[in-house]
């Protein structure tokens, strides 16, 4: 099969821009519980733009891989057509859990209750083949550390991310492990939308860690994750949502405000703002001041990685709000603790990867709520690509005319 993958980087050798587009043997169920996906959409992510660029950080996680490459991608939709032994007996109960009261569902159960037992797990695969996509959390965790025994695996201490540190979905099949999978009756969900959800899921779980009904929120950055920050936080109750972004280069303020802060505007925001121009950022922080008398805003959502945004932040939040981070910055910045965060009171959350499963819960309630439609609607999916054509997806994303891109394997 036909696979984008990443060199393994090596110490003290040079770990070289881009990708590649290599063939590799399919993977095999091997363990009871492993399920094989088909995969028909994979959506590009800023994790695999920085692994296409070969960020340091991304190869500090990526030097633990043991093979001499891996297979990129942690976002996609497919089909499920091969199961363990141990996976079947669980996704039998998942469908019975959440589809069960359905007619068709009912109709199935009832017809495989009649058929001979050595015919029942074939029979089951093929009914979940034809009749839902999946999807699955990336994030595979050991579920026995302490964060884990939590409930918090999004945090746990041996994570291991497929497309980081194994084979991801950039390829035509994929094995992940059955307690992360994800089902959707077709026509519940569009699969493009499906394919994307893994990162709307961390928007969302960015949008979970304040609460933002009734409240001022502005969110830094108005690239993919900001989009999606804005369309959750309107769609959660948010009551003013104020966006920034920088044009810098060909990514010129005109495109910005025809692209980007149009569609903020179309999925919640009141005011948008290009902070490339120091009036602008001026403009932003006393609108902010102006519409909550002074106090400043509840929530700030730093999507952008910027460290110049996290200045923003800090002028920005209000005595006792919170600001919670989700872009990734390079380097470092001094922060005057004592007057920005000790004195004013503020919470400050680190965001990584989705709630287990609620972001997943809230994300498919949204959506069928009307999210998916308007994200059809209003064009965030800008481009799909065949597998074979990733630089040409790549490129779309570098010079800023792509939002969410897809690709077909």
């Amino acid at each position: 099969m036909k696979a984008i993958v990443k060199p393994t980087p090596l110490p003290d050798k040079d770990w070289g821009k881009g990708l590649q587009l290599i063939d590799r043997d399919e993977p095999q169920i091997i363990k009871p519980t492993d399920v094989k996906l088909q995969v028909l959409y994979g959506a590009i992510c800023g994790t695999d733009v920085g692994i296409y660029h070969s960020k340091d950080s991304l190869r500090r996680q990526m030097s633990v891989v043991k093979t001499r490459n891996v297979i990129i991608g942690h976002e996609f939709c497919g089909k499920i057509i091969g199961t363990g032994k141990r996976a079947t007996s669980f996704l039998l109960k998942k469908v019975q859990i959440e589809y069960g009261k359905e007619k068709f569902v009912r109709d199935f159960f009832l017809q495989l209750s009649k058929v001979k037992a050595k015919e029942k797990d074939a029979r089951f695969v093929q009914f979940l083949e034809k009749e839902f996509y999946s999807s699955a959390e990336m994030h595979i965790t050991d579920n026995t550390c302490y964060q884990c025994k939590l409930g918090e695996q999004h945090v746990c201490q041996n994570t291991v991310i497929k497309g980081v540190h194994d084979d991801g979905a950039f390829t035509q099949y994929v094995v992940v492990p059955v307690e992360n999978i994800i089902l959707f009756r077709k026509g519940e969900i569009p699969p493009e939308i499906i394919a994307f959800m893994d990162a709307l899921g961390n928007a969302t779980h960015t949008i979970q860690s304040v609460p933002v009904k009734g409240k001022t929120v502005v969110v830094l950055g108005c690239g993919v994750q900001g989009l999606m920050a804005t369309a959750v936080a309107k769609m959660c109750g948010a009551k003013k949502i104020f966006v920034s972004d920088f044009s810098h280069g060909d990514f010129t303020h005109e495109k910005l405000v025809k692209k980007r802060f149009r569609l903020a505007k179309a999925y919640g925001a009141t005011e948008c703002f290009d902070v490339a121009s120091p009036e602008e950022r001026i403009k932003l922080y006393e609108t902010v001041r102006k519409v909550t008398n002074n106090a400043g805003a509840d929530a700030v959502l730093e999507m952008s990685g910027s460290y110049k945004a996290y200045e923003d932040a800090f002028q920005i939040v209000r005595n006792g709000g919170a600001i919670s981070l989700l872009g990734l910055p390079f380097g470092k910045m001094e922060i005057d603790f004592a007057k920005d965060i000790i004195f004013k009171g503020v919470t400050i959350h680190g965001i990584i990867g989705r709630r287990v499963f609620s972001s997943w819960d809230l994300m498919r309630t949204l959506l069928k709520k009307g999210l998916a439609k308007k994200f059809m609607q209003t064009g965030f999916i800008t481009h799909q690509f065949p597998i074979e054509k990733f630089e040409d997806a790549f490129a779309a994303i570098e010079n800023g005319d792509a939002l969410k891109v897809l690709l077909k394997p």
